[in-house]
């Protein structure tokens, strides 16, 4: 019996008193599990926690000598489930200027009840930030590229390129060739990827206040998309482009419908047919560029497109069977001409209110920059990630072969100690793992509370996730959420749980998914539209839709219980409307 009630292996021991408030929010939509020790004593705690401080003291809001010294406050590990602090965000939206703690609360909790109003403490409002802040303002609305990004990116490729043979290395020069990364590369790009999740609000928010002024709510969804060059809208191109390879070649097409995607890759492989050769150049060139992408992006063992090809392969199926019009290239430009028409309509409105004219033209200017920007950020930093990964996936496959491990994951158990210790002394170390196996099994079977105030509700109130939803909705019900892209579509609802698993989307279908990772976005295409239980306008999922011309609506509460598998609905990306038919 594991006793689940104790903090899991890696947990914050002492959550923070200055700002106490923390939420799921945000977070939910990356981290959806709990955090393997591997995962936090590696790379999302005290690493994270380090780069996240520096980014927001490079951005202006915070002094260093504000968080506590050998605590981490900006986020916490719960029971094993990542939380943000709200209450420094709602500080950050203090010190802002045109910002609040109430905007804040928004834009982490969205419409979600249950975390009692900002009350400001001393030191929260304080004037010698905003000098600071407004410098960063200049410095955001007034760039026009960033090539650091890009040198950033080629860097990220030259890495790659030079990977090592991971099979010809020790089991120790693995680990050192783990911390080279996370301490040479890793650092640095995670940081400028921190402070411009910041800076990008700043663009949001600009935009947000001119729309106020013009009693519009729909203008914000219209007006953020289609700017083309966006990073992680590149690997759904790439996967349409093989599924064309597959919809043109008999052999391919008989190998695909076979079915059996575990074994596909390997198949594909062995067959000397022309086709098949290019195809398989095709898609490790594919995997070479964009192997490095998955669902949960920020784990230590995450099943990539990579290591677990078959996914991918999964994927390029479901588009083999879109017809050659549902192209994301012939949609994307949809949303891009909407957003030109637009912005030439408001201009015409707006020629006799110069100054607010003025804070569109640089909101949208800025925009150009930042969304694309902030989406190479984050690309790049993933793709330096798996070079400090992999080593991990390579001492598992070596503990496996030697019957220490039931699995490469089991190595995810250890923290980045016991690792080394597992090098040197398995048998000081290999115990842990089966009760561990079964303890993050138990809290994965609950739902973490959305909100924590000071206090953690005992793990044993935690609801339950096979617990009954909210009320499966009716025909005539309307469900509301955050509209991504604009566009209406209707179709049969398929309920999806895991992208590997996704071989039931038909053509005509509306996906309706619980998260918006990576690993989820080239789904989108293979789909009419999109219901996301999750997300934020500048989430994944809400950027690569527009880019992609996909009608989505996102943040839609328990929206994978509330519709059931075939019904049909309509999807409304412009209101930000689900109705059940």
């Amino acid at each position: 019996m594991v006793d689940i009630n104790r903090p899991w292996v890696v947990d914050t021991p002492e959550l923070s008193g200055r700002f106490p408030i923390y939420t799921r929010g945000n977070t939910g939509e990356v981290a959806g599990r709990v955090s393997t020790p591997l995962s936090w004593s590696s790379i999302g705690g005290w690493p994270a926690e380090i780069q996240w401080r520096k980014a927001l003291v490079e951005f202006g809001a915070f002094d260093e000598d504000e968080f506590r010294p050998d605590e981490m406050d900006i986020t916490a590990l719960i029971h094993g489930y990542i939380y943000m602090n709200l209450s420094i965000a709602r500080v950050f939206g203090v010190r802002m200027p045109g910002a609040s703690a109430e905007l804040m609360d928004r834009a982490y909790l969205g419409e979600s009840a249950g975390v009692k109003p900002y009350v400001a403490e001393p030191g929260d409002d304080a004037p010698q930030y905003t000098e600071r802040i407004m410098a960063t303002v200049q410095r955001v609305l007034g760039a026009r590229s960033r090539p650091d990004l890009e040198e950033d990116a080629r860097r990220a490729a030259e890495l790659r390129a030079a990977r090592p043979d991971f099979a010809a290395m020790s089991d120790r020069e693995l680990l050192a060739h783990h911390h080279k990364i996370m301490t040479g590369h890793y650092g640095g790009v995670l940081r400028k990827h921190l402070l411009m999740v910041y800076e990008s609000t700043l663009v949001t928010g600009m935009l947000q206040e001119v729309i106020a002024e013009l009693s519009d709510p729909t203008l914000e969804v219209r007006l953020m998309g289609g700017w083309g060059g966006v990073a992680s809208a590149a690997p759904t191109i790439g996967l349409w482009r093989l599924s064309r390879t597959v919809r043109g070649s008999g052999t391919l097409t008989a190998e695909f419908e076979a079915g059996d995607m575990a074994g596909l890759d390997g198949r594909l492989r062995a067959l000397s047919d022309p086709d098949a050769r290019a195809f398989v150049a095709d898609f490790d060139a594919f995997l070479f560029e964009y192997g490095s992408r998955s669902t949960d992006e920020w784990e230590a063992l995450p099943a990539t497109w990579e290591t677990h090809p078959h996914i991918a392969l999964g994927l390029v199926d479901r588009m083999r069977l879109q017809s050659d019009e549902r192209s994301p290239e012939s949609l994307a430009p949809r949303v891009r001409e909407e957003r030109e028409e637009l912005t030439r309509r408001l201009r015409e409105r707006l020629a006799d209110r110069p100054e607010l004219l003025g804070k569109l033209d640089t909101a949208l200017q800025a925009m150009a920059v930042w969304m694309p920007a902030r989406e190479l950020s984050k690309t790049t930093t993933i793709r330096v990630l798996q070079e400090a990964r992999l080593p991990f996936r390579e001492l598992g496959r070596r503990h496996v072969e030697r019957g220490l491990l039931e699995s490469i994951d089991d190595i995810g158990l250890l923290d980045i100690d016991e690792l080394g210790t597992l090098i040197d002394d398995p048998e000081a170390v290999l115990p842990l793992i089966p009760e561990r196996k079964k303890w993050k099994a138990e809290l994965e079977a609950l739902e973490p509370p959305f909100v924590v105030d000071g206090a953690v509700p005992p793990v044993t109130q935690w609801a339950k996730r096979s617990a009954p939803a909210a009320s499966p909705g009716r025909s005539g019900d309307v469900l509301t959420g955050l509209g991504a892209c604009p566009g209406a579509a209707t179709g049969r609802a398929r309920v999806i749980h895991d992208p590997a698993d996704a071989i039931g989307l038909e053509p005509g279908e509306i996906l309706v998914a619980p998260v918006t990772d990576p690993g989820w976005t080239p789904l989108f295409a293979s789909a009419l539209g999109v219901v996301v239980n999750v997300g934020s306008p500048l989430s994944h999922a809400a950027i690569v839709s527009r880019e992609l011309g996909i009608p989505a609506v996102l943040a839609v509460e328990q929206a994978t219980k509330r519709i059931a598998d075939g019904t049909l609905i309509t999807v409304d990306g412009t209101a930000g409307t689900v109705t059940i038919h």
